[in-house]
């Protein structure tokens, strides 16, 4: 691993969910089991980061309130440094609060995100220096719309975005010059070129539209399809490694940590390595129950790559 640090800034939540032992009664006490785990887009990136061995200064927002303080002294735990992280007194921590059916299907949830403007374009001004001695700026689009914009306007590092959703990513749509690695799965790249993707050279051709208004490189989650990678000049499509899937919850920012440490790893700039590694990481991410692998490793992500004959083809236009 090259010498440095990420900067990784966004979302760091409570999740906090249910799921009861019979069908559900509305407007009744339901038993069932209640867990709790910490998620959040960028801290489920960065916590992925540390796991393959890469420092990272975690900027996020939290109140001072029990979750917010346990859940930043789990972060430091797990050996993210949480520093530049914005503390808000009798700030609401970000909670994340959903009830599943008996199933383990989604009934309904709640998203309470608000603190994370509280990471302001003010704050990340006064912390530019510390942004750009980093080797890479990693950012989700739990930030403000005017916190992106001015990202972009001081940051001199590669910046890596991660759209998180389709509501999200109205924040960046528009505003997308800048970014040197951009990760949307299809519906967020169709709301990003208001295009239709129903195969891969629709996806290839989405790409293009998103890489000519200025982004560097993009890789697109096909989901069961792989993954494709395109720059100015090409374009690959890596099928998905095979795995017996758990939960889908998490592959996506695991992706994002293995394109980061591919690209740090091996100075690896270009498209086959990071895809490879991202589509690998994803792999072992589903194949387990919990959000991040706590196996995850660079030894993992070389090994799926190693043992598995995955087709990586060039496209062109069709």
């Amino acid at each position: 691993m090259k010498k440095g640090y990420a900067v990784v800034i966004g979302a760091a939540n409570i999740d906090i969910g249910g799921t009861p032992y019979k069908p559900l009664i509305p407007g009744d006490s339901n038993p069932g089991v209640i867990k709790m785990s910490y998620g959040g887009v960028a801290r489920n990136i960065a916590h992925n980061l540390t796991l393959l061995g890469v420092d990272v200064e975690l900027v996020t927002a939290a109140g001072d309130d029990v979750l917010g303080m346990e859940m930043l002294k789990k972060c430091e735990s797990i050996g993210l440094d949480t520093s530049l992280s914005v503390v808000v007194p009798g700030g609401s921590s970000s909670v994340y609060l959903f009830i599943n059916d008996e199933k383990g299907e989604m009934d309904l949830a709640l998203s309470h995100v608000d603190i994370v403007k509280q990471i302001t374009p003010e704050y990340l001004e006064s912390i530019s220096d510390i942004l750009n001695s980093a080797t890479v700026v990693m950012a989700d689009c739990n930030l403000s719309q005017e916190a992106f914009i001015k990202l972009k306007e001081i940051c001199r590092v590669p910046l890596y975005v991660d759209t998180v959703s389709v509501t999200h990513a109205d924040k960046i749509k528009g505003h997308l010059d800048g970014i040197d690695t951009l990760k949307p799965n299809l519906l967020e790249a169709e709301f990003l070129t208001d295009m239709i993707i129903e195969n891969e050279y629709d996806c290839l051709e989405a790409a293009r539209a998103i890489i000519s208004q200025g982004v560097r490189r993009v890789f697109i989650s096909m989901g069961p399809h792989g993954i494709l990678a395109a720059d100015k000049d090409n374009a690959i499509m890596v099928d998905r490694y095979s795995a017996h899937v758990k939960s889908t919850t998490g592959a996506g920012d695991s992706a994002m940590a293995a394109i980061i440490w591919s690209s740090l790893k091996d100075g690896d700039d270009g498209l086959k390595g990071p895809a490879m590694a991202a589509n690998a990481a994803a792999s072992a991410t589903i194949s387990v129950d919990p959000t991040i692998n706590p196996g995850m490793s660079g030894e993992l992500i070389e090994k799926i790559i190693k043992d598995e004959d995955i087709k990586i083809r060039e496209l062109e236009e069709n």
